[in-house]
């Protein structure tokens, strides 16, 4: 066999030696960190819908009963927990996808790199899943099309180089597949977390009435009153948490679809590279998240 073929072979199942590419470590890395940080937006839906009209039931007047109200509430909800379930399907595409980036680029992540977990398999769930008005075929589409491009990128882990036909060919699906999910986030979650805020700020509102005791002898009838907004203002202040962490999430969506597009253009740039400046800008946005979170 002539030598150079033979050297082709043996660069190519050496693919260890391949030479880093830490941008695209980095940008895996923090992108599933993202899509991570999103997991909640997906299962907050229903439970933020709940969560309203369980106080809508409470400042109802007539009988109450607490258990039913809550069976009540998740009757109501049903239709928005079901479309949270095809959201997290777009956020686990994307953490899958990420992962497989950040495999193939034979680099540890300067961030983030404890957040890279197995492969969630979202692209056979994607294959059976039925488009809804969010979340149209074209859209489930895209998420598909990432999706089996990370398990194809596992799967031939050991042997595969990654290039830039790799990344272009998944440019636009990506961009449909983080507008889609930034679509849900900004507009339809964070719709539904301010409904809710609004709901328990009026409780609120009337719980700081009924605990007016004009006289100390009213303070003890007034007690209920005044335990109860400790539970309601904690209540909102974990809305308001909840609120942040998504308008936060659609400033890192915006900075990872022009990361991506980073690594494609600055390709031949990136082999043995320390850094690259929309990755790093990126990186940093997703690091936002957590510290405007914590600063609540």
């Amino acid at each position: 066999m002539p030598l150079r073929p033979l050297a082709a072979i043996t660069a190519l199942l050496l693919g260890g030696c391949a030479a880093q590419m830490q941008p695209v470590a980095d940008f895996g890395a923090a992108a599933s960190h993202l899509a991570t940080a999103y997991e909640p937006f997906a299962s907050g839906m229903g439970s933020s819908c709940e969560q309203r009209e369980r106080y809508v039931a409470i400042g109802n007047p007539g009988p109450f009963d607490a258990a039913a109200a809550q069976r009540g509430a998740e009757d109501r909800c049903r239709p928005l927990k079901e479309a949270g379930a095809t959201a997290a399907l777009f956020g686990q595409a994307l953490g899958d996808y990420a992962t497989a980036l950040a495999r193939v680029s034979r680099a540890k992540a300067t961030a983030f790199d404890s957040d890279l977990r197995e492969l969630s398999g979202a692209a056979g769930r994607l294959a059976t899943r039925d488009g809804t008005a969010l979340f149209d075929s074209s859209k489930l589409s895209a998420a598909g099309k990432i999706a089996r491009a990370a398990a194809a990128m596992v799967t031939e882990e050991k042997l595969q180089v990654l290039t830039r036909a790799t990344l272009e060919d998944n440019q636009e699906a990506l961009r449909v597949v983080v507008e889609a999910m930034k679509t849900y986030a900004d507009k339809v979650y964070a719709g539904q977390l301010a409904d809710t805020h609004d709901i328990m700020a009026g409780e609120l509102g009337r719980l700081v009435l009924a605990s007016s005791a004009p006289t100390q002898a009213d303070v003890e009838s007034r007690l209920p009153w005044r335990f109860a907004q400790t539970v309601t203002r904690a209540d909102i202040a974990a809305n308001e948490l909840e609120a942040r962490r998504v308008r936060a999430f659609g400033r890192s969506a915006d900075a990872l679809v022009a990361a991506h597009a980073g690594l494609v253009a600055n390709f031949d740039k990136i082999g043995g590279a320390r850094r690259l400046e929309l990755v790093s800008a990126f990186v940093a946005q997703v690091q936002a998240i957590n510290d405007d979170a914590a600063a609540l």
